[in-house]
């Protein structure tokens, strides 16, 4: 609550989360979402893509090697390696680091590989063949990853800028056949070959996973979402992500876009300054901007109109909309229209604007409504129309993939606008209006909100430990992640 202060895609892992703190500092504009990654989250994400790396490592194929031996007094002899396949690739210790205005770098530690083959040699009429065990040891792998942004969709790029893998040792230990011996008086040439081979392939498949797997995984991270057939969410990247000391931060549009009329909102984003948090994975700083596209997009769609008619007022309240009671209030309604049902269209006037305080969140739509008295043929008579200043507060909650909302009424000031009836006094109508604008109108409004708006998140990533606080301008979702790929 927020209304005081209070096995393929796994590798993908580091750009869910990275995905979540992509965008740029040095934009022209603020952003309607700021994004940020901390190194809790970096380090999750490492463990994630680590594992599927290991098994596109294991996936390596080694050629045979074949070459020629000389023994004194015994002549020329060839020998060939082969069937060679890698039974462990183990990368016990990785990291993933900031790496400020540039992006991440990746490090591997005491990597270590298992392989086993075949062999066979031959010297003149002799043969023989066995096999082998070969173990490469305290390897170690860095690689940069560049981050950048397409600017015509908005999606996330990424690159592997640089890779660097060294080797310390490699051991073989030869078994079987009766010239065995002679194997190990050249196994420096076979360990040589197999450094060789790995230092070229280790790199390739790391480039491979994150320029092909990585990025067409990220092609399909949605970077707008429809609501429903009036809106939808553009969280689209608007520059370069950027790596501070601290956080993998960014900024997303974060704006409600009418599907029938896109157009940019006659008002820009405020700044948010997100204070230094790091006890969860990721966050999001969620702007008033973001919620006030939304008002402005339904306000023009006519999204915020409603009818209120006396079937959905409660039967045991006292209050009803017929010109009988309202007769009570404004007499001559019940004389100009004797035993009839009222009906009160409603609309926003203008977009509804919500407020960000440390204190909370306020919510205040100018609202009009007309009652009408509905006719014995169904057509409407007009009554009056009735100006609604309101204070609502709203409580934002966060699921896992969503944000959802409840309004409840603070405040409400009436005006008359124009009457159809003649002169009456406004006071008496606002205790009907206390009780039919929480009862009627805002059960409809909140039943919307409950259904919430979803967050910038790609698929198979759940969200848990969540928090909300509200700050100056901005709400800030913080949250750890499990990815369940």
């Amino acid at each position: 609550m927020a209304r005081h202060p209070d096995n393929a895609l796994r590798w993908a892992t580091l750009l869910v989360l990275a995905t979540l703190g992509t965008a740029a500092v040095v934009t022209t504009t603020n952003p309607g979402v700021v994004a940020r990654i901390t190194q809790k989250g970096l380090d999750y994400a490492c463990q994630q893509g680590v594992a599927v790396l290991q098994k596109e490592l294991e996936k390596i194929k080694i050629p045979t090697f074949s070459g020629s031996f000389k023994v004194k007094h015994l002549g020329k002899g060839h020998y060939s390696f082969y069937s060679m396949v890698i039974r462990g690739f183990q990368l016990p210790s990785s990291q993933i680091k900031l790496v400020p205005n540039k992006g991440l770098d990746l490090s591997i530690r005491n990597a270590n590989i298992k392989i086993s083959g075949k062999w066979k040699a031959r010297k003149n009429f002799i043969k023989t063949s066995g096999n082998f065990d070969l173990s490469v040891e305290s390897i170690s792998i860095s690689a940069g990853l560049n981050m950048s942004f397409d600017p015509t969709s908005g999606h996330l790029t990424i690159i592997c800028s640089s890779c660097n893998n060294y080797i310390d040792s490699v051991r073989v230990h030869i078994s079987g056949g009766r010239l065995g011996w002679l194997i190990q008086l050249f196994h420096k040439k076979i360990e040589s070959s197999i450094r060789k081979t790995m230092n070229n392939k280790i790199c390739q498949v790391v480039s491979s996973s994150v320029s092909s797997r990585l990025q067409s995984y990220l092609k399909t991270l949605p970077v707008t979402y429809k609501i429903d057939r009036i809106a939808g969410i553009s969280y689209s990247l608007v520059a370069p992500p950027t790596a501070t000391a601290d956080n993998l931060d960014g900024h997303l549009k974060g704006e409600f876009f009418s599907l029938a009329h896109p157009r940019s909102p006659p008002f820009t984003p405020p700044a948010m300054a997100l204070p230094p948090d790091h006890d969860h994975m990721v966050y999001l700083g969620i702007s008033d901007y973001f919620f006030n596209t939304a008002g402005l997009v339904y306000q023009e769609a006519g999204a915020l109109n409603m009818t209120i008619t006396d079937d959905m007022i409660p039967k045991k309240s006292k209050f009803r909309l017929t010109t009988d009671f309202l007769g009570t209030l404004i007499p001559q309604v019940a004389q100009m229209f004797p035993n009839m049902t009222v009906q009160f269209n409603v609309w926003a006037s203008s977009p509804p604007h919500l407020t960000m305080r440390p204190a909370g969140l306020i919510f205040t739509p100018t609202l009009e409504t007309q009652a009408f008295a509905v006719l014995p043929n169904s057509s409407l008579a007009p009554l009056f129309v009735l100006g609604l200043s309101t204070n609502l507060s709203m409580e934002v909650s966060a699921r896992p993939d969503r944000l959802v909302g409840q309004l409840s009424l603070d405040k409400l000031l009436l005006e008359l606008k124009h009457s159809d009836v003649g002169s009456f006094s406004v006071a008496v109508l606002q205790a009907i209006m206390n009780y039919v604008v929480p009862t009627a109108v805002l059960p409809k409004v909140n039943e919307r909100l409950q259904e919430g708006f979803p967050l910038p998140m790609p698929e198979n990533v759940q969200l848990f430990n969540l928090v909300l606080q509200t700050h100056q301008d901005f709400l800030l979702f913080g949250a750890d992640v499990h990815y369940s790929g």
